[in-house]
């Protein structure tokens, strides 16, 4: 469970009651008028309606994964893989192709270094490695995008059916008023503006509060697995130059951010033994 991403969303809501607690003067019978199923049917119901209609169904259900992922605890095995590859070399060095079968097999968990090393083994050219795994980097980052890419598109279009929502509600409180009866007729206007404002609030909720933060967090996640597969990448060169471990350390840290580029030799190494 991915703690900041918990207590930024029950921070949220517990800022959001808090307001309209305030608003209504801590009057529970009136903080009730918040809730509107049917509205929040039609924001929900029509933003996912419309985003099955513009993108693949297969392309959606991952999306709803990815919400998911969004709570998850944020991963980042680069350690593992930069010392890993650093003894990879080694070993390669030291035996030649005979161990790194084996030792791509080990990788089974990463496809990505498992066929770099396997590359190696086939013998590609430097060249040829490079322009294989860039393009296979490339295709990642470009398939991961067009996911934050339909959850981009579920938070433009939640206002939009908002207003909608709002548009169904005042058709139906207009076509309801008595204008015989004024203090009914002021009483209706009232009650029925605010139920039609609550799909515009709520498409509007949704869309800052839920769809946009978690395409921004997916897009930083995609960041980080892009950099760990051209880490990656620029190891499996190192393995083929049969770089001395602690050089390929040193290397690859280079091209690690501030907070991944913790990395000691003495750290590595003891991972390494572990």
């Amino acid at each position: 469970m991915n703690i900041g991403t918990v207590i930024g969303f029950v921070f949220g809501l517990f800022i959001l009651f808090l307001s309209i607690l305030f608003a209504v003067e801590f009057e529970f019978g009136r903080f009730l008028l918040f809730g509107s199923i049917e509205s929040l049917l039609i924001v929900l119901g029509m933003t996912v309606a419309a985003t099955l209609i513009a993108y693949p169904f297969q392309d959606v259900k991952k999306v709803f994964d990815d919400f998911k992922k969004a709570f998850a605890e944020d991963e980042s095995p680069v350690e593992q893989y930069i010392s890993g590859l650093a003894t990879i070399s080694n070993t390669y060095a030291r035996g030649g192709d005979t161990k790194l079968s084996s030792l791509a097999n080990e990788y089974a968990d990463n496809q990505f270094i498992k066929e770099g090393l396997e590359y190696i083994e086939l013998r590609y050219t430097e060249a040829l490695i490079k322009s294989i795994m860039s393009s296979q980097i490339q295709n990642e980052h470009q398939r991961l995008l067009s996911q934050v890419q339909i959850i981009k598109n579920m938070s433009a279009n939640a206002p939009a059916f908002g207003v909608v929502g709002t548009l169904i509600g005042l058709v139906v409180m207009m076509s309801g008023l008595d204008p015989s009866d004024t203090e009914k007729l002021m009483q209706g206007l009232g009650s029925g503006m605010a139920t039609a404002l609550l799909t515009t609030f709520y498409g509007v909720l949704s869309s800052n509060f839920i769809f946009s933060p978690i395409a921004t967090k997916i897009e930083k996640r995609i960041e980080d697995q892009i950099l760990m597969m051209r880490v990656c990448m620029e190891g499996i060169i190192l393995v083929l130059k049969k770089t001395p471990e602690n050089m390929v350390r040193d290397q690859l840290k280079v091209y690690l951010p501030v907070q991944w580029a913790s990395i000691s030799s003495n750290n590595a190494q003891q991972m390494t033994e572990s």
